[in-house]
C-alpha cells in the first residue's frame, strides 16, 4: 500500500543551511546526496512525498544539476512554494514534481511553507477562510515545540521524511 511522506525546507545546494543548522555535511553536494539516500531509503516509487517548501536555496545557475537531483528522489511528489521556491511552475514539473501549489488541504489538514504568526497574517487569513484541524509546514528549522493547531516538518527538526499516518497520530497531540 503507497505512503504519503512529508518534508520541507531541504534546501538543496545551500552550502550556508549547513553551519546555519548544524547539518553534518563537509559541503552541499554531500549533503544533498545524504538527504537523496535518506529520501530514497524509505519512499517507494508509488508513494506520494509532499515538499512544503523550500526544496532548494543557493542554487545559483546550478538548475540543471538541481533537476537531475530531483530526478534521482523517488516517490509522486507534489510541491509546496516556499519562501525559496522560485522557479516556475512548468519548470518544476519538468523537473519531476506531479504537482505544484501555493498551498493544499488534504482531508482537515492544510499544507503551507509558513506557519500561521504575527510575521504571515496571510497565512492567518486562510487559516480563518479554510478552517483546517491541522496546519502542516516547515519554515522553522529548530526544535522550538510546535505551534497550537500546527504540526512542523522541517527536515532540521526530525532529519527524515514524515509519515502523513505519524501526522495523524501526532497532530492529534498538537492541537
Amino acid at each position: 500500500m503507497a505512503e504519503t511522506w512529508l518534508t520541507s525546507d531541504l534546501h538543496l545546494f545551500h552550502r550556508n543551511i549547513i553551519v546555519y543548522c548544524g547539518r553534518p555535511h563537509a559541503n552541499e553536494y554531500e549533503m544533498n546526496d545524504d538527504i537523496v539516500r535518506a529520501w530514497n531509503s524509505v519512499v517507494a516509487d508509488d508513494d506520494r512525498v509532499i515538499m512544503v517548501g523550500d526544496l532548494s536555496a543557493g542554487v545559483m545557475g546550478r538548475y540543471d544539476e538541481l533537476r537531475a537531483l530531483i530526478g534521482r528522489l523517488r516517490g509522486r511528489k507534489t510541491m509546496i512554494r516556499g519562501n525559496h521556491d522560485h522557479q516556475t511552475d512548468a519548470w518544476y514539473k519538468s523537473a519531476g514534481f506531479a504537482e505544484v501549489h501555493d498551498w493544499l488541504i488534504i482531508g482537515d489538514k492544510l499544507f503551507i511553507h509558513k506557519p500561521a504568526t504575527s510575521m504571515s497574517p496571510d497565512v492567518i487569513s486562510l487559516i480563518e477562510q479554510v478552517r483546517p484541524q491541522l496546519v502542516v509546514h516547515g519554515h522553522i528549522h529548530d526544535d522550538r515545540p510546535n505551534i497550537p493547531g500546527h504540526f512542523n516538518v522541517a527536515w532540521d527538526r526530525h532529519k527524515r521524511l514524515i509519515k502523513m499516518s505519524e501526522i495523524d497520530t501526532l497532530g492529534a497531540h498538537v492541537v
